[in-house]
């Protein structure tokens, strides 16, 4: 059994969407974490949400940028910080189009 699956009695009895997303949001599962966060939003709000937001919203906070202590500020604050961002995207597709062209010329040249 590895150490991520074995989890205390206490950890299990939490019963907050915001806390499993915050965790997956650590982990690295950006996927998970939209998921979950797009829920609370959506309204399915854990019974421990508030508690765990407002533990998130002061983490989270900087005096540029505050966050509201709702579960769903939170949330939104969260999916804010997984967006994937497009401009990688396009250059990788740039290069591809160069390259492509490049060997264009180069069939027609030889």
């Amino acid at each position: 059994m590895s150490k991520a699956s074995k989890k205390t009695k206490a950890e299990s009895a939490s019963h907050s969407v915001l806390k499993v997303a915050w965790e997956a949001f650590e982990r690295g599962d950006v996927v998970q974490a939209r998921a979950l966060a797009g829920e609370i939003l959506a309204g399915k709000v854990g019974r421990d949400d508030p508690e765990v937001a407002r533990e998130l919203a002061a983490m989270l906070s900087t005096p540029e940028a505050p966050v509201d202590e709702s579960p769903q500020a939170v949330a939104q604050d969260l999916i804010s910080r997984t967006k994937v961002l497009g401009k990688p995207y396009v250059f990788a597709g740039l290069v591809g189009a160069v390259f492509v062209l490049l060997v264009v010329l180069a069939a027609i040249r030889y």
